[in-house]
């Protein structure tokens, strides 16, 4: 296993502005400030994803394009890397701008495989989670939940996530993983190259 080359490919607002043909892709959701694009670099053993101390500051759609050998094949895969959620700074329309967005290119893009949905350890499932659990479950979308900053916790805090994780997500495939440290990479780059070999 192995990426053999990762590139930033272009942002983009609307499925029609995606020129990349039929190549699986991977979607990364999750709250303004979780560490979504230090995951994506993390998995990617490059700093090609832009990172922010500012909550929202991805405002586009932002796909970078993979390519890595798995199991003696080589394939392409595309990261797509999605804006925050739950940024209560932003103007109101603006954020309404954005749920169009991602709801629009969710629903009218059939290479979308699994959605990574980024998680921050400490934190518990709100309201504004709990729509989102559903959102996902209305567009019929396979989804893992990420669990990141696990460098934060004890080991003993992190099986207890994991029980409070599972039985909040109905026990979808759960991952552990830690940007600093890459603890948990290999474990979630093989899930994600299993899920697009096998589509």
């Amino acid at each position: 296993m192995k990426i053999l080359n990762a590139q930033f490919f272009c942002s983009i607002v609307e499925v029609s502005q995606r020129k990349l043909g039929n190549i699986p892709e991977i979607g990364f959701i999750g709250r303004s400030n979780v560490g979504k694009s230090s995951l994506i670099n993390c998995l990617l053993l490059r700093k090609i994803a832009r990172t922010s101390s500012t909550p929202g500051a991805t405002r586009t759609i932002n796909l970078y394009l993979v390519d890595y050998e798995f199991r003696a094949k080589r394939r392409s895969l595309v990261f797509s890397d999605f804006p925050g959620f739950g940024y209560t700074a932003c103007p109101a329309y603006v954020y309404e701008k954005w749920e169009r967005m991602v709801d629009s290119y969710v629903s009218q893009n059939s290479f979308i495989k699994r959605i990574v949905w980024v998680f921050d350890i400490r934190r518990d499932f709100d309201e504004l989670d709990y729509v989102t659990f559903e959102w996902l479950n209305s567009k019929g979308l396979n989804f893992s939940l990420v669990v990141t900053k696990v460098d934060k916790v004890s080991k003993n805090e992190i099986k207890g996530r994991r029980d409070y994780f599972l039985k909040v997500t109905g026990n979808r495939p759960i991952f552990f993983v830690s940007a600093k440290n890459r603890v948990g990479r290999k474990e979630l780059l093989t899930h994600i190259f299993e899920t697009v070999s096998s589509s």
